[in-house]
């Protein structure tokens, strides 16, 4: 097909890593010639760029309580059919009307999976009472001696959400994972739960990497003793309380280290409550940066201690620089990310007696620190802008 307009579709624009992914692609839209449409609940305008709102045509949705409501469906058909639009990209978010895109424009549709497969099923069962919604004392206890019990000992939320995800897969053009890994990892799960649309045709399911913007030279720059986190403060998804306790067990034998933790979010006062009860000494909280780069560039390790995650960027972006990824073997996109340990290190979920022990060989091991570091180089050429944006076009000819 011939493709002159594509549109994005975003819960929120700008905030994490798929926006940035949706960022990166406009990029490269825009630079081929083509008009980029974006469309959003919840616009975030203090961080919106002259360089976004140049690349972008950005179209908020009218109705800020409901995200589905009609207002917001009837204004998001219209002007797809308006615009034009012959490719819609939904980025992550499956609170939308799919049916309704489908039979009311003529935009192909691609959903994009931008996390671990069933990641909702993880989170569900591990979630905490008092992280649920309007967490009043009775709520917290059906969550904690009904639903969760149900949740852990049945194959109720597997079911629940592979249903969810059958009704995406029968309205999108394409449905794409962030690794082969992941795509044969759904496949698995949809196909096992026997319900009405699991034969889907496998066609539909397609794998792409994220891209990445070219890296900024210097990209070779000496390496400073520096243990990096890069990301949001969440607890029930990040898990940033684990590397603490990771770094208590290993600062005390490296004391030339530093941790440093760039990011903010609703859990920083816990974290730095916790960093004085463990009376770490050489940590530092550097708050949120726009530009984590000249981080990446001083960092010999950047480190993730997560439940789950998709194709993390901080680790990509940590590669290009040289900062070798450090993370739990939880989910099929670190293996992606350190080529099965050959640039970077993969944990067994979730120990943090092995991560510790294999974090500390690491820090003493300057050999090894130059092997992966070069590799990491290598590794990082994969995630090319231009590379993966001919291969979205080349997709698009497919569709």
């Amino acid at each position: 097909m011939q493709v002159k307009t594509i549109a994005f579709y975003h819960y929120t624009f700008p905030a994490g890593g798929a926006e940035v992914v949706t960022c990166n692609l406009g990029r490269f839209f825009a630079k081929h010639g083509f008009r980029v449409l974006l469309y959003t609940w919840k616009p975030n305008a203090e961080l919106l760029t002259e360089e976004l709102r140049k690349i972008f045509d950005i179209r908020p949705l009218p109705d800020t309580k409901r995200i589905s409501g009609v207002r917001n469906t009837d204004f998001l058909c219209e002007s797809l059919k308006t615009e034009r639009a012959d490719v819609l990209f939904i980025q992550a978010t499956t609170d939308i009307a799919f049916e309704q895109i489908r039979t009311r424009t003529t935009a192909k549709i691609i959903f994009c999976l931008h996390n671990t497969p069933f990641w909702e099923v993880y989170d569900l069962k591990h979630k905490k009472s008092s992280e649920i919604p309007r967490p009043t004392l009775t709520r917290r206890l059906e969550y904690a001696l009904l639903r969760k019990p149900a949740y852990r000992l049945t194959r109720k939320l597997e079911q629940r959400y592979a249903q969810l995800y059958i009704r995406v897969l029968s309205n999108v053009d394409r449905f794409v994972t962030l690794c082969p890994g992941y795509s044969d990892e759904f496949e698995r799960e949809i196909r096992r739960s026997g319900l009405p649309g699991c034969d889907f045709p496998r066609e539909r399911l397609t794998a792409m990497l994220n891209p990445m913007l070219p890296t900024q030279e210097p990209a070779k720059t000496p390496k400073e003793k520096i243990v990096l986190y890069a990301g949001r403060f969440q607890r029930c998804h990040k898990r940033i309380d684990r590397l603490l306790k990771i770094w208590k067990r290993i600062e005390q034998q490296n004391p030339e280290w530093r941790l440093v933790i760039v990011g903010d979010g609703e859990e920083r006062g816990d974290l730095e409550k916790q960093a004085r009860r463990l009376k770490l000494q050489r940590i530092e909280f550097a708050g949120y940066q726009y530009d984590v780069t000249p981080f990446y560039r001083r960092a010999t390790f950047v480190c993730l201690t997560s439940n789950f995650e998709g194709l993390p960027m901080c680790l990509m972006e940590g590669q290009q620089y040289g900062a070798i990824p450090v993370s739990f073997d939880s989910y099929s996109g670190i293996r992606e990310i350190t080529c099965d340990g050959e640039c970077g290190i993969m944990v067994p979920a979730y120990s943090l007696r092995k991560y510790a022990e294999l974090l500390n060989r690491a820090l003493a091991d300057e050999e090894l620190q130059k092997r992966m570091r070069e590799n990491c180089y290598k590794a990082a050429e994969r995630y090319d802008l231009e590379c993966i944006g001919q291969e979205w076009l080349a997709l698009f000819g497919k569709l």
